[in-house]
Parts: C-alpha cells; structure tokens; sequence
C-alpha cells in the first residue's frame, strides 16, 4: 500500500508542508497539501485520502475540530489520523486522541519516526479493510446458509436450528396432511429424457407451492413423484382442513388447466388430520419429517384414491361436509385400520344467491 497510498499533509506552516511532502515522496506517496482545516476538507472532498497528517494549531479551523468532523461522518471516519504538533502536554495528546487521532507526533520530529508510523498506521488500515471485506464475505455466506434453510425446511424449524443448532422434536395436536402422487409416473420416467422429466416435476411442484402458500399451507417435502404438504404446523390453525381442502382442490384444477396445452399428468389425492410428531433426521444432511398414524393413514388414503380425485377420512369429512360437497361413502379395509369409511371430495357448496331487496 505504501507506493500507491495517498497522504493529505494539513499544516498552516510552509516550511513543514515543504519538508513532509519532500520526505514522503521520495519513499512514493501520492501527497496533497491543505494550509488549514477548511480548505482541507475541499480536498478530501475531491480525493479520499488513505492517511491525514494534522497540525493542531492553524487558523479558520484547528486540528481538533477537523478530525472530530471526520470522526463524525460515515464516509471518513476510518481514515487514519495522525497529529504532528508543538503541543506536547499530556493533556494535548489525550485532546488528540479524544478528538479521533491514532497517533500523535510532537515537533520537531524525526524523520523515520514519522515513516514508521505511517508505514504501522496503514499496514493496520490495510488489515482493518481486509477484516471488514472477509466479515461482509462472511455475511453473505450466511445469509446464503440461511436462505438455503429456509428453502429445505419450515420457517419455524430453521429459525431454530440457526438459533439454537439444533431442533427438538414437537408434537402437534391437530394437523391436516395431505399427499399428492402422480399417477404412472415410474412408466412415464423411463420415455422422457431426464432433464424433460426434471422440467415437469419443477413446473408442478413450483404450481403446487403456489397453491399451498395461497391456502397457509405448507410443502413438507417430495419423495419421487410424491408431494406432501401440511396446515397446522407450527401454529395451531383451526382451518387447518378447510385450507388443505381447498389447496388439494386447487392443486386438481390447476392440474386440469396444465393438460389443456402441456402433458398429461394426473394425480391421486389423500387428505387425513389428526396428531404428528415433527422433527429433523440425520445430522449431515438435514430432513425435517412427520410422523404418526395421521401420516400413514393420508399415504393410504392417496392409495386408495382414482386418478384425479381427493380421497379424505371419515374425520375429515364430518369436518367439510357443510361447505363442501362429497360423493357417497365407501368401506373399505384399510391396512392395519380394518374397515374404514372413506369419501371422495368433489368440490365446494354452492354459494345461495342473494335475495333481491
């Protein structure tokens, strides 16, 4: 930094002006001159200097006064500030040192005392920047990182593993789970190229997260073809049914719309609400995941549902049916259940038109 570095000498005497500038350009600086603190802030103003050599005693406006000014402004207060002054009272230095001064130099002075400084005083500089361009680095890092979790895991979730570093497993009451499979998708997978069957999976999927956004729910997570969101987590919600009810409606009609132009995809749908358990797996590579009974039951629900339609429990029926309108129930055995009674969800009650006045 020495050769390149650019010093502003502030000195009201010519004679000294003389003697710094002499001494500093034959070690290489670039040196600009300023008779007093005025007429040196039109310079910085002009040039931003890497190093300020401040007389104390100078007419219009002192030493003093110029660097609690510099001190004072964003812009300028990390240029370093060294006095070179005839006051060398104890109480003086302090004064420059208070005022925003790194060093302090009593005349008359010894030439190399002077280089040494300012060769210490940059060298810090130089340091300082370079701490303060790794922390901005850092920072941008970590705001990736944070970003990055915020992508993989719920909001709540990663607030607490970047908080804490770590995640204690929860258990929720009343949560609605809902799996969306697309149907033939293994036979589909082996005639389309990877990166067409990529581009499909991320254009429902990305639709898909619309849609639950819109309704407050949320995507838990994708397995292969299968996608799985959630309502009701971490915030208790009691429309946690309703909202994934008209997600998974949402989800069919856009599905609809997406085969008038594009490929024909179709889905099966399962929607249970109960109790979960949540919370991350693995260490390395982290999975946030639900468990319990309410999970297992929506998977089967999905099993046993037709191509484009949305299968819901018995306990979620008793919960839509005076909004929504379903088809007649089924009995079926399910595994590890028996004999349960299941419906297919077929869209919302009518709204009754308004009475004329």
């Amino acid at each position: 930094m020495t050769g390149s570095a650019v010093i502003l000498i502030v000195e009201d005497s010519p004679i000294n002006r003389r003697i710094l500038q002499n001494l500093l350009e034959k070690e290489g600086f670039a040196v600009r001159i300023a008779g007093n603190g005025k007429e040196a802030l039109d310079r910085i103003a002009e040039e931003r200097p890497d190093l300020i050599l401040l007389d104390i005693l100078m007419p219009e406006m002192d030493g003093l006064e110029l660097c609690r000014r510099l001190n004072g402004r964003e812009a300028t207060r990390d240029i370093p500030v060294i006095f070179i002054s005839a006051l060398d009272d104890t109480a003086d230095k302090l004064s420059g040192f208070a005022a925003g001064g790194v060093d302090y130099i009593t005349k008359p002075f010894h030439p190399a005392e002077v280089l040494a400084r300012i060769g210490t005083h940059l060298k810090l500089c130089r340091l300082q920047r370079q701490l303060a361009e790794k922390n901005r680095q850092l920072e941008l890092e970590k705001q990736k990182s944070e970003s990055l979790l915020l992508n993989v895991l719920p909001a709540h979730v990663a607030a607490e593993l970047m908080e804490k570093g770590r995640c204690s497993p929860q258990c929720f009451a009343d949560v609605a789970v809902c799996f969306v499979d697309i149907v033939q998708f293994t036979s589909a997978a082996t005639a389309l190229a990877p990166e067409v069957l990529i581009d499909e999976l991320n254009g429902l999927f990305t639709a898909f997260d619309l849609i639950a956004e819109v309704h407050r729910c949320e995507r838990m997570k994708t397995v292969g073809d299968a996608y799985l969101f959630v309502c009701g987590i971490p915030e208790s919600d009691g429309g946690h049914v309703r909202n994934a009810a008209r997600a998974a409606l949402a989800m069919v009609a856009c599905l609809r719309e997406r085969n008038r132009s594009g490929r024909q995809w179709q889905v099966r749908v399962g929607l249970h609400a109960g109790p979960v358990v949540g919370g991350i797996v693995g260490t390395k590579k982290y999975l946030y995941d639900i468990f319990g009974d309410t999970v297992n039951v929506a998977a089967r629900l999905q099993a046993l549902s037709e191509p484009m339609r949305i299968n819901v429990s018995a306990e979620v029926y008793e919960v839509l049916r005076p909004e929504f309108v379903f088809s007649c129930s089924l009995d079926v055995d399910m595994k590890g259940k028996g004999m349960q009674s299941i419906y297919f969800l077929e869209g919302r009650q009518p709204v009754p038109p308004v009475a004329a006045a």
